[in-house]
């Protein structure tokens, strides 16, 4: 979904991820937003953002909303949204005590909602004598004096405008990485996000390409420097890592959001290609906003985050809404340690594990042929051969 503001096309350049960084649901109000430790100094949080965990499926949240998941008390591995009381990282760690929360919100963009904005405020004010606002100079303008709009305003969703802040302005800078700099002194925090990250200017007539990458990658070094303890640091690529591949040495990993969806348009080879070295990868499936579950394109996603073991997975409605706390059978299943790399035959994508096989096919009807009995996870069938239809993935294990 191509979302221009009218005078500043962008002309062929990928549109940026359509999410917010963090929406009413997933941000707590200001008054419940702050611990009353902040801000202490975190203990070293050994967070991992590689290898293997207890159980095989990492399953994610992005812009979660955090009370829907500790309601579900599911063992979630990766949760991410906008900030997280000790007591709510408590709740979710405890159904995981390998879980990782990851908060932020967006470094040069700002929702023109007024409990967003609170928020943002609020926490980037937090000790000091005379707190943040936000000003006009602060927002990017077009030549008119407008501010640059992304277009996300929307009668139908009940959505505000998200405006573009301009990166080179000093006292955005020093609002936007207090605000960081607080999330990162949180011990219950075990990293940061960075939603709409853009390598490209959105408004070419307000700043130059080159200008807006100077800009932002300075505010990443801030980041960095703040981020004394190494925390993980996850960027939101939007459509793939091409996209904002200029920051690449200030993330430790990356989102590919609405993943084989209609909107961004990154097609499962794209995801297959992904992770390709130490980053991080995670795999936001959606329903295009539309609430659909397509459950075939569910376990697909799902199936290729298990093909490496430096990814995640997280299925939810879409760029409008996302964080739900859906839970489907495929998530509980553990295939213990993977017996090699993935590998293809014909066309479909296998990966053999020590308690079963996990295959995905993404180009056309297959028939799987077992020469010992496996069991589907998904319909429960236990057989040696098995049909998969073009774009599903399924998950067999060993009935021995």
């Amino acid at each position: 979904m191509l979302l221009v503001p009218a005078g500043c096309a962008p002309g062929d350049r990928t549109a940026p991820a359509t999410a917010v960084a963090a929406d009413a649901s997933s941000t707590p109000s200001p008054a419940a937003a702050v611990s009353a430790s902040l801000p202490a100094t975190s203990a070293a949080v050994e967070a991992t953002t590689g290898g293997k965990t207890s159980r095989t499926p990492k399953i994610a949240s992005w812009l979660a909303k955090v009370d829907e998941i500790i309601a579900s008390q599911k063992p979630y591995d990766l949760v991410m949204s906008g900030w997280f009381t000790a007591e709510q990282a408590a709740q979710i760690k405890k159904q995981n005590p390998d879980a990782i929360i990851l908060a932020g919100i967006s470094v040069n963009w700002v929702w023109d909602n007024q409990d967003w904005m609170a928020f943002l405020t609020y926490i980037a004010s937090y000790g000091r004598e005379v707190p943040f606002t936000v000003k006009e100079d602060m927002y990017l303008h077009q030549p008119d004096g407008s501010r640059v709009a992304f277009g996300w305003a929307s009668g139908e969703w009940g959505h505000e405008e998200i405006y573009a802040m301009d990166p080179r302005n000093p006292d955005w800078v020093n609002l936007i990485t207090a605000f960081y700099k607080n999330v990162l002194g949180q011990p219950q925090h075990d990293g940061i996000i960075v939603d709409m990250v853009l390598e490209v200017s959105w408004c070419p007539a307000a700043i130059s390409d080159e200008a807006w990458v100077a800009a932002t990658g300075a505010i990443f070094r801030q980041l960095i420097a703040l981020n004394t303890e190494n925390k993980p640091v996850v960027f939101n690529a939007g459509r793939d890592l091409n996209d904002i591949d200029v920051y690449r040495d200030y993330m430790d990993g990356y989102l590919m959001e609405n993943f084989m969806g209609a909107q961004l348009k990154a097609a499962f080879d794209d995801g297959l290609q992904a992770p390709g070295d130490d980053l991080m990868v995670i795999y936001a499936v959606d329903t295009d906003d539309t609430g659909i579950q397509d459950l075939n394109k569910m376990r697909l996603g799902l199936v290729l985050s298990l093909m490496y073991d430096n990814a995640y997975f997280t299925y939810d409605f879409g760029p409008r809404d996302h964080g739900q706390a859906w839970w489907f059978p495929e998530y509980d299943v553990e295939l213990g340690r993977p017996l090699g790399d993935y590998y293809r035959q014909g066309d479909a994508y296998y990966r053999d594990f020590e308690k079963g096989t996990i295959v995905a096919s993404p180009y056309t009807d297959i028939a799987v042929v077992f020469d010992e009995e496996h069991a589907d996870i998904t319909s429960g069938e236990t057989a040696l051969t098995f049909n998969v239809s073009k774009g599903d993935g399924r998950i067999f294990l060993d009935s021995r």
